[in-house]
């Protein structure tokens, strides 16, 4: 067995952006047969989260957080006047929705989902900073 670490940069232009892309595009440049990838967020208030692909989804699911944590709803966090410091709804959506680590399976040298499953990286601060990244430990499995 063999093992590597990496960072997967993500320039993201939405808060919830799919990420499965990214991640078929690694494999095939690292020439994953079988693997496991243990990825990790490690920026607070950002999340990977395994979702359908169907329509309306993606749109049910940022509704879903809006209604749920709305702003201003708590202010023990907020701090006005110190970027970032008035988003406490932020952090909690993100707790609510999604993993700060997710371990993924590529077999035959495709990452292994279900058949309508999506993988996103939500980002409820992109607007302040569209610039993120996974950190992704490798272990490459015997073919």
């Amino acid at each position: 067995m063999e093992w590597f670490d990496k960072e997967i940069e993500l320039q993201l232009d939405q808060a919830v952006t799919s990420v499965k892309p990214v991640f078929e595009m690694f494999i095939a440049e690292h020439g994953l047969e079988h693997a496991n990838l243990t990825c990790w967020v490690p920026h607070e208030v950002g999340a990977l989260v395994q979702l359908g692909w169907e329509d309306g989804l993606v749109e049910d699911f940022k509704e879903f957080l809006a209604d749920t944590a709305p702003p201003g709803e708590w202010t023990a966090h907020d701090e006005p006047g110190t970027p970032f410091r008035e988003n406490f709804y932020e952090h909690i959506r993100t707790k609510l929705v999604g993993n700060v680590s997710m371990t993924l399976l590529v077999k035959n040298s495709e990452l292994y989902m279900g058949e309508y499953q999506d993988l996103y990286y939500y980002s409820p601060v992109l607007e302040d900073i569209p610039d993120q990244r996974i950190f992704c430990r490798v272990l490459k499995l015997g073919q």
